[in-house]
């Protein structure tokens, strides 16, 4: 175990990948919305992403979304 009494030289980074789904109905209007994304709080102020809140989350992604949003497939 490490001793960090004295402090911390540096941090090694781990990273993740992941994927969201969003719904897109039979008229092709997807619904791109923080409240669509599971990594959002429970009381939906909040990103479990990157703890951020979120404003208006049935209507928008948040400004800070780490997620790249892709092109609707045809």
């Amino acid at each position: 175990m490490a001793d960090f009494e004295s402090g911390v030289k540096s941090f090694i980074k781990g990273k993740a990948e992941i994927e969201v789904n969003f719904p897109v109905d039979f008229k092709d209007k997807a619904d791109i919305s923080c409240r669509q994304c599971p990594y959002l709080s429970s009381n939906e102020r909040m990103c479990q992403l990157n703890k951020q809140p979120v404003q208006y989350p049935s209507r928008f992604i948040g400004a800070y979304c780490p997620l790249k949003i892709e092109a609707l497939e045809d």
